[in-house]
């Protein structure tokens, strides 16, 4: 074997002599062993030359242990490096260098140690004390008389043949109680080892942080980013940007450069795993819809169509020959798993996911099973299946403890798992607000053995996320960055864009109907307040862990009603007074409630439920008696307004926010008021007057277009189109209100996101 070999050392690996099964700790500890001027004495850690110590580093003096207690025996360089080293990659350098420091300690003359080649090495000094003669390594040795020795008597042969058959027999029920009593001791050995080795282990950790990219641009999420995906092919970083479907910078940092796609927004989910290859799908419409699946080349950017699949989510093998992917239900937060070969052919469904809409697939490293995200209204869970569709399982690495995991990856060797856990509790797929890179040790044995627990690795001011290993498992590439925005108003006379409010980051602007008051949200943090229109007199109306959105005033001015979330929960529709007090709970129901407006006497709620593009309804709550009911006619709706007077609700179609639709609450028929060609509409919102209705489309978060509806005549008009700098930011994807005086108020997205290399210790 090579003197440069690599060893891994794993419970196989873990064997030991008859001499070293056969003696307990305690036992060992008593023995003093003692050859030639040398006495080593186990219990004290010492090897003395008379009355004087000879120095060995720690581990000269546990391999020189092992070598003189098993004198005579030959020892493997595999078995000392697995007592020696348990757990830990070591080359057979270092044994061969405790070797060296052991001979020159010792001495040659005599010598002590002898080398067998390429197998191991022998004690063969004389040893007295402990096992150094050999004779207890030997399991019920036979007693025969010597050669010239007679017996003093005779047995007839008939006995001899009886006692030499109950010799037989004891010595064979020996043999079996001495193996036996091996194998226990073996066991119990494995067992201790395996469940003392979680703890034994030292934790993974961080050793340094380097900047890859310094172009100050977002890097992935909505519209075009496949929940901010990172790859890497180990020279390079691929991932996306708002100007570019596909950017790259080189792993050791530098500029970033644009790859050529065919679309504009292409969003990759995966690499191939000879690294050639991006796997991406062509986003025309809604982001949350299922879109065809191609094969990007890097090195020339031609796109290949994956057969007819369509869906999202979609990974490579780790042998590159079959391709996983989800297709959505529309109708329900289900996702149904499919596997495909690598062209596109030969699709099969394997499993449906009940749990929630699948927004990140990835194989284990030997093929054996798919790890999936599965969203819901309530967060994020991760669960595991096998290839061939059985044994589907959810995965709990925080025993209950409700943390939403936003990504994942597996390090190339499968020993360890990466994920980001969110800072907070409001996430929704493709909308990144921060979080910290965690690892868990993979448990892999044929016995049982105690989970790991996940170990934080990044932490600070400084959010990670999209951890992706190097192909050597020595770095993880990740996107890094702080969220924050300002808010910002357009002014349509000059039409610049200018700080409103200081700039706070903040977003989902209420009014009073006064105008002396307004309440916001904070971003990211999501902490409801309200403070007069020039800023003064601010008061926090919730505090974390509730997350708190889209507020609303009550007609006169006391209350205001918000949409809230509890770490687990849905989101639900609390009322909370202007001065402050603890938020109630005002709805019910299974399913989030969102977009509460107030009727016009605030004796009632109108709010919908929508979550991911599944299909919800617009409900009203009666606050006197809490009764509530649907408006007929709502489902497939959301984003729900009442009118000043209260006569009508206006709402918008989903999924993909196309239409605008108005609903008269006398005539109680809907109908609609603008058609938008592409998926983009957001944020409709009523005139004080009650004659207009305000729509934004966003879908170039850099340059927002505001109309206004006439509701008389439904005639529509363009306010404002305008360019936002470094574009839009908001929990959901972005934000767009109108100020009193008609003008748009937006949160410009100052966030700070890079590539990052992060090289750790997996240990």
């Amino acid at each position: 074997m090579s003197e440069e070999t690599r060893h891994r050392v794993t419970s196989e690996g873990l064997r030991d002599s008859p001499a070293v099964a056969k003696q307990t700790p305690s036992q060992e500890t008593l023995r003093l062993y003692e050859f030639g001027p040398f006495r080593l004495d186990p219990a004290e850690r010492k090897l003395l030359r008379g009355n004087e110590i000879v120095a060995l580093t720690p581990k000269a003096f546990d391999t020189l242990h092992l070598l003189v207690k098993n004198s005579g025996h030959l020892l493997e360089k595999d078995h000392l490096i697995a007592m020696l080293w348990p757990d830990t990659f070591v080359e057979e350098g270092s044994l061969s260098n405790n070797i060296f420091l052991l001979r020159k300690a010792l001495g040659e003359d005599p010598a002590y140690i002898e080398t067998v080649p390429r197998r191991g090495y022998r004690f063969i000094g004389a040893v007295n004390g402990g096992a150094g003669n050999g004779t207890e390594t030997t399991a019920l040795t036979e007693e025969k008389p010597d050669a010239g020795e007679k017996p003093a008597r005779l047995a007839p042969v008939g006995l001899l043949d009886a006692g030499a058959a109950r010799w037989n027999t004891t010595r064979l029920k020996l043999w079996a109680a001495g193996l036996g009593l091996i194998g226990l001791c073996a066991l119990f050995a494995v067992g201790f080892y395996w469940f003392t080795s979680a703890s034994s282990i030292r934790p993974p950790r961080v050793l340094r942080y380097r900047q890859l990219t310094a172009d100050r641009q977002i890097k992935g999420g909505w519209p075009c980013g496949e929940v901010n995906i990172i790859v890497t092919d180990g020279p390079r970083v691929f991932f996306s940007e708002p100007s570019s479907a596909v950017a790259q910078v080189s792993s050791g940092g530098g500029d970033v450069v644009r790859v050529s796609t065919p679309f504009a927004c292409f969003p990759f989910s995966d690499i191939s795993p000879d690294k050639t290859e991006l796997l991406a799908r062509s986003v025309t419409n809604s982001y949350a819809e299922d879109q065809p699946l191609w094969s990007l080349s890097i090195a020339n950017g031609q796109a290949r169509r994956l057969g007819n699949l369509t869906g999202h989510s979609a990974a490579w093998s780790p042998d590159g020959q079959r391709i996983a992917y989800a297709t959505r239900n529309d109708t329900s937060l289900a996702s149904d798993l499919y596997i495909a070969a690598k062209d596109g052919s030969e699709a099969q469904k394997l499993i449906r996911t009940e749990n929630g809409f699948v927004e990140f697939i990835r194989w284990s490293p030997d093929g054996k099973v798919l790890r999936m995200l599965a969203w819901n209204e309530r967060s994020s869970s991760l669960w595991e299946v096998s290839t061939d569709g059985t044994n589907l399982h959810s995965i709990d690495l925080f025993s209950g403890e409700h943390r939403p995991i936003v990504d994942m990856n597996w390090t190339p060797d499968g020993r360890y798992f990466l994920f980001t856990v969110g800072r907070g509790n409001m996430y929704i797929p493709g909308i990144q607000l921060g979080g910290d890179i965690w690892a868990v040790r993979e448990a892999k044995s044929l016995f049982p053995k105690k989970a790991t627990k996940p170990i934080q690795l990044t932490t600070g001011a400084m959010s990670f996320w999209s951890p992706t290993p190097s192909p050597d498992g020595k770095q993880i590439f990740a996107t890094g960055g702080q969220i924050r925005g300002e808010l910002a108003r357009y002014d349509l006379k000059s039409r610049t864009l200018e700080s409103y409010l200081s700039g706070i980051s903040a977003e989902q602007l209420d009014f009073s109907k006064d105008r002396k008051w307004l309440t916001y949200v904070t971003f990211p943090e999501g902490i409801l307040w309200r403070s007069k229109v020039d800023g003064t007199e601010r008061r926090q109306l919730t505090n974390p862990p509730l997350a708190a959105g889209l507020p609303h005033w009550s007609p006169d001015g006391t209350r205001i009603a918000f949409s809230g979330l509890l770490p687990g929960g849905i989101w639900k529709i609390y009322v909370v007074p202007a001065e402050g007090g603890k938020p109630e709970v005002v709805s019910q129901g299974e399913r989030s409630q969102v977009d509460p407006t107030w009727s016009e006497d605030g004796n009632s709620l109108i709010f919908g439920g929508i979550f991911l593009g599944v299909q919800g309804r617009i409900s009203s709550v009666d606050l006197r008696t809490g009764r509530e009911s649907i408006i007929p006619g709502s489902e497939g709706m959301f984003s729900p307004r009442a009118s000043p007077d209260n006569r009508f609700i206006v709402a918008m179609d989903a999924p993909g926010a196309r239409k605008l639709l108005l609903f008269d609450q006398e005539t109680q028929k809907w109908s609609e008021l603008m058609s938008n060609k592409n998926p983009g509409l957001n944020w409709d919102q009523w005139s004080d007057d009650g004659k207009f209705v305000y729509v934004s489309d966003f879908a170039n978060r850099h340059a927002p277009v505001v109309y206004r509806i006439r509701i008389a005549d439904r005639k529509t008009e363009r306010v404002a189109a305008f360019e936002v700098p470094q574009g839009m930011t908001g929990y959901w994807v972005g934000w767009v209100g109108v100020a009193p005086d008609g003008s748009p108020l937006v949160l410009r997205d100052l966030s700070i996101q890079e590539i990052y290399a992060l090289d750790v210790d997996l240990p």
